[in-house]
Order: C-alpha cells, then sequence, then structure tokens
C-alpha cells in the first residue's frame, strides 16, 4: 500500500514539474531579441517638480524599440529642463559656505542670488502593456537612466560651488500612462513620470505626439 501511494506521489510530482516546465518554456519563448527594433518616435513636451527645485517645462524625445517580450515594450528616450533652485535651497547652500568661511569679525553676507540646474536624461524603460480599451493603450513601466546635471548662477559661475552641482548620477524610472490612436499610426501620449535619484527626486506629467508602426506595416 505504502509502495502504490510513493508511486502515486511520485507520478503526480513528475507530472506537475513537467507541466510547469513546458509552461515556463512557452514563456520563454516569448522573449525575443529578434524583435527588438525600430517601431515608433514621439516628441513630448510637459512640466517637473521636485522638492529641491522650482517646477520647469521639460522636453523630450522618445523611441520606441519594439515588444521583446508578451506585452513589453522597450522605450529609448532623451529629455531636458532647466530649473531654479527653491529659496530652501538656496539658503542651504548659503549656510554651508558661512560655516567654511573665516571672519573674526562675523560681519560677512553671503548672496548666492538665483542659481538653476540643467538636466540632460538618457532613459531606458520596459513598459508593460495593458489591456486594450478601444484607442486607449495604457501602460505601466520601471526602468533607468542617466542624468548629466550643469549648474549655473551668477554668483557660482567658475567656483567651487558650481564644480559640485555639475555631476552625472544614476536614477530609477517609473512610468504610467496612455497611447490614444487619433489616426492611422499616429498616437497622442499622456503619461506621468517618477524619477528616483540620490542628488534630486523628480515628478512630471508630458503630453506626446508620436508614430507608431501598425501591424500590417511590421
Amino acid at each position: 500500500m505504502r509502495t502504490g501511494l510513493r508511486s502515486f506521489i511520485l507520478a503526480s510530482t513528475l507530472c506537475a514539474v513537467s507541466a510547469g516546465g513546458a509552461q515556463a518554456q512557452r514563456a520563454l519563448e516569448g522573449f525575443s531579441y529578434d524583435n527588438i527594433r525600430f517601431n515608433g518616435v514621439q516628441v513630448e513636451a510637459g512640466v517637473i517638480t521636485s522638492s529641491r527645485l522650482k517646477g520647469a517645462a521639460q522636453v523630450g524625445l522618445r523611441v520606441d524599440l519594439g515588444q521583446f517580450a508578451p506585452r513589453v515594450r522597450l522605450m529609448a528616450g532623451v529629455s531636458y529642463f532647466r530649473s531654479d533652485f527653491t529659496a530652501r535651497e538656496i539658503r542651504k547652500f548659503e549656510s554651508a559656505l558661512a560655516g567654511v568661511v573665516r571672519d573674526p569679525d562675523g560681519n560677512f553676507t553671503i548672496d548666492l542670488g538665483r542659481v538653476r540646474w540643467g538636466d540632460v536624461a538618457l532613459d531606458l524603460d520596459f513598459q508593460y502593456l495593458l489591456g486594450t480599451w478601444g484607442r486607449w493603450q495604457p501602460y505601466v513601466g520601471l526602468g533607468a537612466g542617466a542624468h548629466v546635471r550643469n549648474g549655473s548662477g551668477t554668483a557660482i559661475d567658475g567656483t567651487f560651488v558650481e564644480d559640485a552641482l555639475d555631476n552625472t548620477s544614476a536614477g530609477i524610472n517609473f512610468t504610467a500612462g496612455w497611447d490614444v490612436a487619433i489616426a492611422r499610426g499616429l498616437i497622442v501620449n499622456i503619461g506621468g513620470r517618477g524619477v528616483l535619484a540620490s542628488d534630486a527626486s523628480t515628478l512630471g506629467l508630458q503630453v506626446g505626439l508620436g508614430y507608431r508602426r501598425t501591424r500590417s506595416g511590421s
């Protein structure tokens, strides 16, 4: 009896493993680097906000590199914005500078005035396409980017403060939005993008106009 039970359990386990392996194999077969190719392009404009920066306009260009896995598309992009540091951040800079100034009289003042930060971002995002709702194609995504920062300001140009603000940092991207088909091959994109970075995190909203290859044109 025990021998029969062991045989049954062993057979059931082998069947389950076999079925699971077949499903995993079918899932892996859906991934293909051969599908990575130009599938569309869009230009976009929007606004960004940050705890360190004032709100600013942002422009960008994104390229759809196709679906290399079921419902997963690869998006590469470049974007740019330039914004002023908030008054609170300026006060922090001035306080830090005051801490390294040696003045026995203590009657000095530091006024940095307007300090700006420019950002050029290169992004690579993996976006999961949710179910299509008529002309609407919603998506959510996760990715990474490299940010080239450039600080500027009348009082800091050519100083170590500008050098400290000129840097390159990495960030993690979170995206969500919709592609809305308005004509054959033409889409309007409405999307949000959050960026987590060590030096400044941002939250943005963009609207874009783009082209997507249709199935018949693939």
